[in-house]
């Protein structure tokens, strides 16, 4: 599937809103749709990866700056709109962030010129971009989901979240309050896997349904439980009332055994035959073979 570049000159009108500020919209709630007036919309499937380029300034302000996917196009103007496709952005770069042209230039072949108003890359060239896009964005800490734009169209899926749980603010403040401890088990995901669990413990966010509406507001001391990645796939086992920490203490209280069966012939001959392939001596570790 090829790639839309679209160029974009921040001193015109492209560009429908406030860009720093649908930077932070995209920041905490994963994607803003925007609509970007192309005179001619180009043939480009729905899903089609989309590159936002800065086009003004120096070379220094020049770059790749967002992400989208296409989600729409307006083949002919309209009282509301005019010829463009509709983009839902998950990814926006701050001013200044952006990977730089001549990074580019380098490294992406015959990758369009800033002065073009839009043009398409094709399956090289995209996944060049996306091997380029993949080294220089930072994931934020303790992600475990690929950074958008890092993967094919066709290998992705849009997965919906509970945004309080991934929001930045809340999560440095709920772990400040509560610690980084499993409240559930009590793992620590830094002293069990060091430095390299120190963000990956998930917030549970445990406010009922019925008081999530449009002026809620979270409070990250009372609304936000840390659990470990297992804890908090169990918690979220159960649809609309997720288990609470309650929940899963008995739980944990409860188990530890496992569910037992008699093995068939035919399993304990594969039992056997793959130990003995692990069996350097080509023996079964049974007298008299």
């Amino acid at each position: 599937m090829v790639a839309l570049i679209i160029a974009w000159r921040t001193t015109g009108t492209q560009w429908s809103g406030i860009y720093p500020a649908d930077v932070d919209t995209v920041r905490r709630t994963g994607s803003i749709r925007r609509h970007w007036p192309l005179p001619v919309p180009p043939a480009v499937p729905i899903g089609a990866d989309v590159w936002l380029l800065v086009a003004h300034g120096g070379p220094a302000m020049q770059g790749i700056a967002g992400h989208g996917v296409v989600t729409g196009v307006s083949p002919e103007s309209s009282e509301d709109t005019r010829p463009g496709i509709e983009v839902d952005f998950d990814i926006l770069l701050q001013h200044g962030d952006q990977v730089p042209l001549s990074l580019l230039e380098s490294t992406v072949p015959g990758f369009p010129a800033p002065s073009a108003a839009s043009g398409s890359v094709d399956d090289r060239q995209a996944a060049a971009l996306r091997s380029l896009w993949a080294e220089f964005i930072v994931p934020d800490h303790g992600a475990v989901h690929p950074v958008p734009g890092v993967l094919p169209p066709h290998l992705t899926r849009r997965v919906i979240v509970d945004r309080t749980e991934h929001d930045d603010d809340l999560r440095r403040t709920a772990l400040a309050h509560r610690g980084s401890a499993c409240h559930a088990c009590g793992l620590d995901m830094e002293q069990a896997y060091g430095e390299h669990g120190r963000d990956l413990v998930a917030l549970h966010h445990t406010t009922p349904l019925a008081h999530l509406t449009d002026r809620y507001e979270a409070d990250p001391t009372t609304d936000l439980v840390p659990l470990c990645p297992n804890c908090h796939v169990v918690a979220h086992s159960r649809w609309p009332l997720a288990y609470s920490v309650e929940d899963l203490r008995a739980m944990l209280r409860n188990g530890g055994h496992l569910r037992g069966a008699i093995m068939t012939d035919e399993q304990l001959a594969a039992e056997a035959a793959a130990e003995r392939l692990l069996r350097t001596d080509g023996t079964d570790g049974t007298p008299g073979t």
